[in-house]
């Protein structure tokens, strides 16, 4: 069973089997970004200290780094001096433990360098080769032992792990060394949920694998030297192997732009500054948030609902596995586990928690919510968390606490930062902040009392079920960094999505920021009523359709068209204002002005040619008030709109309180009692009884009228006489 998550004019495609997780990355979008440039390292570059790394960071500008963590199989030994075997000492499925690697990515990573593993495969090793005890080495037994040696750094804040894919060619058929090279790929992905990175040269992507490796190994590191400069130049193509990518262009002689790679190794020699040796150089195929993408990112390890602040329900809470070096491996240079002033342990923690001591950054995290054979609820409920990321499949409640998504879009990555492609809910004040969201079709973003900060957020169509902000309850929106704001239909045919007010007048208090328009929200509108509140400008210009009062307590807002519906009020306050930013009369059924009825008749801005002018209302349009709603009567204890025996009842019942009396207990003259004098009120203001319930009083109620409108007929009297 697979789950996608697909990505509308992006660069990021997230396929979600069972159990785990499987990420996949293309880009799509043209980069407009300098590439970002790297180095990949091994025992060959020696012991490169932290002065080094520093330099490399700063000076040479490389900001990720791919460090050799194993090579060959578990088992026996592998000189590195001696890769032709002369010595006969070679053994099994020789196995080699980079010495370096501990120290290399600690280092590199203290340095603010993203950094990741590799291993080099030895595919070559079969049941022939000297020494080999005749088992031939497998893709499974090497990627156990990368795991052993790397598995600890293929978490949230390290680069995805690599197979090194340069060996047995000669050995294999193409279909052996693709089977070869996915079972590597399936014991990772078995592991640690996560797919490698696959590293080959022109060669081996034309001849020696077939598509099956690209299929499982998506991401691909090309090997193809230059003369030209990797920043502004593609991998050239090899003599006799004009399709630079093979399996991973298949479209070929169409090469899309940008080309299938994701990471360029274009020089094996020269130094850079900081170093004047011979080593490897590469460049990613855009800028930095090109290279976050390929971070391993903080996946729900359960397939049980629970809190987000629990730490054994992500893969960055598992504990790290101490590396073991092999029998007769070279000994470890530097990397201590738990010791020194940086031990190379990674730190246990939650999503968009730092690793301080490691230099890990994690609002570099990207998290993902799925467990394609279970359906959870993850509950975010207290904290504050700053990711860079959200990808959601499964049930999201944020009760409490905040969630900033901290990634603004870029040209060599996704045009969004959290994707909704399942239900979300945001409730009881909790703080939710994004640059750009979307909700995918079928899908409903529901807000009950949260705190909305956004730049954009698009609404998928869908031929019949659109995705849906559903509003359960009022929500406080504030553009984000004060820029103006959109609420909008996403691409795509059908339906458009909307902003479902849930069939009752929702507030929408706006915060004023920079922009002249602090937020646009160009769907439609539906079901239901609006409040406009807040100092900051509100505009519709969809085609609303929602059918209750529109109110403006404060701030300005702002409507496109002539929608609001016929027999629906309008109601404004001292402070707020209403822009009729249309042409043309829009007839509505009342118009109030600080809780006072409007004359009927044709109402607009101060200068309109309007009968009736308002300085709380602007813009060229009118509207047409077609009903004068009397003032309500103080006599009206129920607020029924009749002054009748229930209102009466309401008085007799509160009859003698004194002090504190609010009109709902039948205080009519506002002088805090219930007396004579309100009844008195009452008898005036009397316009008979309301229509008929199905509320029968009880008999003592009944007695209780009986008399009562015994007595008001005698007061009436006495009233009219004097």
């Amino acid at each position: 069973m697979v789950r996608a998550f697909s990505v509308r004019n992006g660069s990021l495609t997230l396929r979600l089997a069972t159990g785990v997780f499987v990420l996949l990355l293309s880009q799509a979008s043209a980069f407009a970004q300098t590439r970002a440039l790297g180095v990949d390292i091994s025992a060959w570059q020696g012991n490169i200290s932290q002065a080094t790394w520093d330099t490399f960071y700063s000076t040479a500008n490389r900001k990720f780094a791919f460090l050799r963590a194993s090579r060959g199989g578990t088992t026996g030994y592998y000189n590195q001096n001696d890769s032709d075997n002369s010595d006969g000492l070679n053994t099994l499925s020789q196995r080699y433990d980079d010495p370096y690697f501990i120290q290399n990515i600690t280092r590199a990573t203290k340095a603010g360098i993203l950094t990741g593993s590799y291993h080099f495969n030895r595919a070559d090793i079969t049941t022939t080769t000297l020494n080999s005890n005749g088992i031939a080495n497998t893709g499974a037994d090497e990627a156990d032992h990368f795991l052993q040696m790397a598995g600890a750094w293929m978490r949230p804040g390290y680069l995805l792990p690599v197979l090194d894919l340069e060996a047995g060619a000669q050995q294999h058929s193409t279909a052996s060394l693709s089977s070869w090279s996915i079972a590597f790929s399936d014991r990772i992905f078995q592991a640690m949920g996560i797919r490698p990175i696959v590293y080959v040269n022109s060669s081996y992507a034309n001849s020696e694998v077939n598509s099956s490796v690209a299929a499982s190994m998506p991401n691909l590191w090309i090997a193809r030297p230059t003369t030209g400069d990797p920043l502004t130049t593609e991998p050239p193509a090899a003599s006799g192997l004009p399709n630079v990518y093979g399996v991973w262009n298949p479209s070929y002689p169409n090469t899309p732009t940008p080309a299938p790679w994701k990471f360029w190794q274009y020089s094996t020699s020269g130094g850079i500054p900081g170093y004047s040796g011979n080593l490897d150089k590469n460049a990613a195929n855009g800028g930095i948030e090109f290279v976050k993408d390929y971070l391993v990112p903080a996946i729900w390890m359960n397939d049980s609902s629970g809190e987000w602040t629990t730490l054994s329900n992500w893969n960055s809470g598992m504990a790290p596995v101490e590396p073991t070096q092999g029998p007769g491996q070279v000994a470890r240079v530097g990397g201590t586990w738990t010791t020194g002033t940086v031990p190379a342990r990674p730190a246990q923690r939650l999503p968009g928690v730092d690793d301080t001591v490691r230099g890990v950054d994690g609002q570099n995290d990207t998290v993902v919510l799925n467990r394609p054979n279970a359906n959870i609820t993850v509950t975010l409920s207290s904290g504050s968390h700053n990711i860079r990321k959200l990808y959601v499949n499964e049930t999201l409640n944020i009760t409490g606490g905040s969630l900033t998504i901290n990634y603004v879009p870029s040209s060599d990555s996704t045009p969004f930062g959290a994707q909704f492609s399942g239900a979300v809910s945001l409730s009881n004040g909790a703080d939710f902040s994004v640059h750009t969201l979307q909700v995918d079709a079928t899908r409903t973003f529901t807000i009950n009392g949260g705190d909305l900060t956004a730049n954009k957020i698009n609404l998928i169509p869908h031929a019949s079920t659109p995705a849906k902000i559903l509003l359960a309850g009022d929500v406080n929106f504030t553009p984000l960094a004060d820029a103006a704001a959109l609420i909008a239909n996403g691409s795509g045919a059908g339906l458009a999505g909307r902003i479902d007010l849930g069939g009752a007048n929702r507030a929408i208090n706006v915060a004023n920021g920079a922009a002249a328009t602090d937020l646009t929200i160009s769907t439609l509108i539906v079901n239901g009523g609006l409040t406009k509140t807040g100092a900051g400008v509100l505009a519709l210009t969809g085609v609303n359709t929602y059918a209750g009062d529109t109110s403006v307590e404060a701030g300005s807002l702002r409507i496109g068209s002539a929608f609001l519906a016929n027999g629906a009020d309008v109601r404004l306050a001292t402070g707020g204002i209403l822009d009729l930013n249309f042409a043309g009369t829009d007839v509505i059924e009342a118009l109030f002005i600080d809780g006072v009825s409007m004359s009927v008749g044709t109402w607009g801005a101060i200068g309109s040619a309007a009968e009736f002018t308002s300085p709380l209302i602007t813009g060229a349009g009118l509207l047409q008030v077609s009903t004068l709603v009397p003032p309500p009567s103080p006599a009206d204890f129920n607020m029924d709109g009749f002054v009748d025996s229930a209102d009466l009842a309401i008085w007799s019942t509160n009859m003698g309180l004194v002090g504190d009396a609010t009109n709902a207990q039948g205080d009519a003259n506002g002088d805090l009692a219930v007396d004579g004098a309100d009844l008195l009120v009452w008898q005036r203001e009397f316009t008979g009884p309301a229509p008929v319930t199905t509320a029968v009083p009880e008999p003592a109620t009944v007695t209780l009228l009986l008399c009562s409108f015994a007595t008001v007929g005698c007061l009436a009297r006495r009233y009219r006489i004097a």
